[in-house]
């Protein structure tokens, strides 16, 4: 849930940081969410658990953690890309800006391949659930 700051006068409302996934594909998540409810999310785990709220997706505090750390590690290896894609996009007239666009937009879906099957792995190795 995205919390409001308090009004000003009559300024037009205003978003300071674009929202998490999580909450700007909700209702999108909820018809198909790529983890199971009561499943741990996290791939060598996959224990079966009882949540405690409707967003929990993981069994316990330390696999949250592990959670946020692997996020954390792949996002850091995707930022620098994504943001390069992003800026270098409607390029039409350098032809370098877009060689270096290509070449991001590639490492981005190479490290996302790459994130997939290590996640894949991790569950086949301890039985768990991707």
């Amino acid at each position: 849930m995205t919390l409001l700051l308090p009004p000003t006068a009559n300024a037009v409302a205003r978003h300071i940081e674009p929202e998490d996934f999580r909450t700007f594909a909700h209702q999108e998540l909820e018809a198909s969410a790529p983890w199971r409810d009561g499943i741990c999310f996290r791939p060598e785990c996959g224990r079966v658990f009882e949540p405690r709220r409707s967003w929990q997706i993981y069994c316990c505090t330390d696999c949250e953690r592990a959670g946020r750390a692997e996020l954390r590690k792949w996002g850091h290896r995707l930022a620098l890309s994504a943001l390069i894609w992003r800026m270098g996009k409607y390029e039409k007239q350098d032809a370098g800006i877009r060689d270096l666009t290509r070449a991001a937009r590639r490492h981005v879906t190479h490290v996302q391949s790459a994130w997939l099957a290590d996640r894949q792995a991790r569950a086949a190795l301890s039985g768990g659930v991707l």
